[in-house]
């Protein structure tokens, strides 16, 4: 298909699901623009500009986190590993999309968590999320041996055998697996011997002499049914299986293994845990159901009837609250049953602590919130986390907590905990690096590299995914931001939205001071020189756009626009897309809409956008792109030039001429020498777009506005998020990690 040098509007196209525009953008600072952006003159266009040799930026280091914290929004919540080695220490594995998985070595006391070791493994972190065991969990995962060793069980690549020994992290041995055998579901052991589950067979593993890892024939064995789960009683005899069909007891002291009476076969279990004279067994429900978490007696096993539960935790839904269990974790303080609770349009992760005794569960002792959302985003599923001592690991957040005697939860932290999402620049040119829960001061020094250097998960388990925070560089204009979600923009869920506000507390530290509110989404957002902006579709088809002045003080008010005005899509038939995305000028308070109509039978898309001028709406250009895909990559405005992206691939640079949208520049990034797919724009100042790598390897690529060639090139440990610009450095924040990278000396394409 030929593109115009105007994009013009016009057809007739089937409605297709659009998502809104990026979250972090707002939190880049100020670019370093290698030019002004000249202004569009006639159709100016670059499709066919050449790649050239870029000089390669060189790292002066990366900082790695641990527990960094899962994307929301209707996916699958786990982001990465935790198991508890010893009563007081936690490995922590996170995925690299670049380089495999690092994993940390943490110490838990009373003045937090503190980072022992760290090691990147070339293991990839895979996922089991089926249609059927809909349950969230990895195949790859830990199995603590002792307080000395732990096994990393990697399906289809490789067992192998880490030594804990001295507080460091060191390689023992090594088992490779066939890359083609089945998903690895579940493993347990203790000392020279452990198992490990895949389909209906339990293998044995042995630890020989010199850390060597072998099979033992002869403790392996099959199951009923297909595994599930794989625990071992506290005196080491007993291994209790979950299955798709009930649960079973096997004595493993014998070999070969004795397998005791199937229970309960026509219910599945997620997972099946012993503590003293006590089995804990959480159900599975098929296809989105949430099961119950029943409490039995240990020596009630193996009858000839299926044992009575002394406790259950099962669904419950009233007028005035909905909730299920998704997990347990049962530890030396007692058992903590983590429930997740709709109460209106509130949804909370909230964990109960009970005491267990012989005789059965106490009532509640304790609660405490875990994470609480005005927002639909949270996503339910059967959840496993690890306890051992007085100490928990729950999920999906990997929060630490402490049990206290008196049964009261307290948080633990440390400063290499929780995610490196959104850097934020401050006004004396600090770098913060948020997450969901986490605020951490980052050190950015040439000859040492990045350092966290105080922080943790700090945030309130209330903290919203919308957020307000000063503009970076400067403490008297807001900027909208948003937790990752795995969408392409800011969008606003149907009913009220809260916006925390976070500010500078008395230490620099960003805190929580207060909320906003605003009605009537579904809606896109966006910010500008201290406004709101407000887009929503409306049943007439045509959009909604508010405007609100943002207060300094955030006391929780519900914002009154300050001027609201209709304008029509950019559709001429009327046809109303079933999304749409916004950007806008950070600076001149200009907004570009773009609306998607895909027409299925064609096999195509249309992508049409709206330039509204900040002085006045009735100030509007229009133009149409076509794609292949129902959305939009993302998009971004500034000086006078708009960057759209779609498919990941399909880059273009557009101006304004009066009333039309014309194309300054486009490429395929397909067609690149070295082609790529980009996941979002990091920054864009209309001179140069700096865009995050969606495909291997991943890291940050600069590209020229005005040719879109390739000025230079950077490589991470993950998939980049954010980017600030401090002293010719550039700082890339990931999930788990924070990356600087020294500028390259020019960011001019060579001639």
């Amino acid at each position: 298909m030929n593109m115009s040098d105007v994009v013009t509007p016009g057809g007739s196209w089937r409605r297709v699901l659009l998502l809104g525009m990026l979250s972090c953008v707002c939190l880049a600072g100020a670019p370093p623009s290698t030019n002004e952006a000249p202004r569009a003159r006639g159709i100016a266009r670059h499709a066919g500009a050449a790649d050239v040799p870029v000089p390669a930026s060189w790292a002066s280091g990366t900082v790695l986190s641990y527990g960094a914290d899962p994307a929301e929004g209707g996916r699958p919540p786990l982001e990465g590993l935790a198991e508890l080695v010893s009563d007081d220490r936690i490995l922590f594995g996170e995925r690299l999309e670049g380089a495999g998985m690092s994993v940390s070595l943490v110490r838990a006391g009373p003045d937090g968590l503190r980072t022992l070791d760290q090691r990147v493994l070339d293991l990839y972190v895979e996922r089991f999320f089926g249609s059927w065991d809909w349950s969230d969990r990895f195949t790859t995962f830990f199995i603590p041996l002792g307080e000395e060793r732990a096994v990393i069980v990697g399906s289809r690549q490789r067992l192998e055998l880490l030594g804990l020994g001295a507080d460091r992290l060191t390689t023992l041995s090594r088992y490779a697996l066939s890359p083609v055998s089945d998903s690895i579901l579940s493993g347990t052991g203790r000392g020279d011997l452990f198992w490990t589950c895949s389909s209906y067979w339990v293998t044995a593993w042995r630890v020989g002499p010199g850390n060597e890892l072998s099979t033992d024939t002869s403790r392996s064995f099959a199951l009923p049914a297909v595994c599930r789960s794989l625990a071992l009683s506290p005196d080491g005899t007993r291994l209790l299986v979950g299955t798709q069909r009930g649960f079973v007891s096997v004595d493993v002291s014998q070999s070969p293994p004795v397998m005791g009476r199937q229970h309960f076969p026509r219910q599945p279990f997620f997972q099946v845990r012993a503590y003293g004279t006590l089995v804990l067994a959480q159900e599975l429900v098929p296809y989105g159901g949430m099961g119950r978490i029943h409490v039995f007696r240990a020596a009630e096993l193996n009858g000839a009837a299926d044992p009575v539960p002394v406790a259950t935790f099962a669904p419950r839904s009233t007028l005035e609250v909905w909730e299920s269990p998704v997990g347990f974790v049962v530890n030396d303080a007692g058992l903590l049953v983590e429930w997740f609770r709709v109460r209106g349009s509130t949804r909370a992760y909230e964990l109960d602590f009970h005491e267990l005794m012989d005789a059965g569960v106490s009532p509640v002792r304790s609660t405490r919130l875990l994470r609480e959302s005005d927002e639909v985003g949270l996503h339910v599923s059967p959840l496993a986390m690890t306890g051992r001592g007085r100490h928990a690991v729950v999920q999906p957040w990997r929060r630490v907590l402490g049990v206290e005697p008196s049964g009261a939860m307290h948080f633990l932290t440390g400063v290499g905990h929780g995610s490196l999402d959104c850097l934020w620049v401050g006004a004396g040119g600090g770098v913060t690096a948020l997450g969901p829960f986490s605020v951490h001061r980052l050190a950015i020094e040439p000859s040492d590299g990045p350092v966290v250097v105080s922080g943790g998960m700090a945030l309130a388990p209330g903290a919203q995914r919308l957020r307000l925070l000063p503009r970076s560089g400067e403490d008297d204009t807001w900027e909208l931001a948003t937790v990752t979600v795995g969408e392409p923009g800011v969008s606003q869920e149907p009913g009220t939205a809260r916006l925390s506000c976070l500010r500078p507390g008395l230490t620099g530290f960003l805190e929580e001071r207060g909320s906003v509110r605003v009605e009537d989404g579904p809606a896109a957002l966006a910010t500008a020189r201290g406004r709101l902006f407000q887009v929503a579709l409306l049943p007439s088809g045509s959009y909604r756009v508010r405007r609100f002045e943002l207060p300094r003080e955030c006391d929780g008010a519900l914002l009154s626009p300050e001027r609201e005005d209709l304008v029509r899509g950019g559709h001429p038939d009327g046809v109303t897309p079933s999304g749409w995305t916004l950007a806008a000028d950070a600076d001149r308070g200009d907004l570009l809409l773009g609306e998607a109509f895909y027409d299925l039978s064609a096999g195509g898309a249309r992508f049409m956008l709206s330039w509204f001028s900040g002085e006045s709406i009735d100030s509007v250009a229009r133009g149409e792109l076509p794609g292949t895909t129902d959305q939009f990559t993302a998009m971004a405005l500034a000086r006078d030039r708009a960057l759209v992206i779609e498919n990941g691939r399909q880059v273009y640079v557009l101006g304004r001429e009066g009333e039309r949208i014309v194309i300054l520049a486009h490429k395929d990034l397909s067609r690149s020498a070295d082609p790529f797919d980009v996941s979002h724009i990091l920054a864009f100042d209309g001179s140069v777009a700096w865009l995050a790598l969606d495909s291997p390897p991943v890291g940050v690529a600069a590209l020229s506005a005005d040719d879109l060639s390739m000025l230079a090139r950077h490589e991470t440990p993950s998939t980049v998020r954010s980017i600030a610009f401090i002293g010719g450095r550039w700082v890339m924040g990931m999930n788990n990690a924070v990356t600087v990278a020294t500028e390259v000396p020019s960011l001019q394409p060579r001639k």
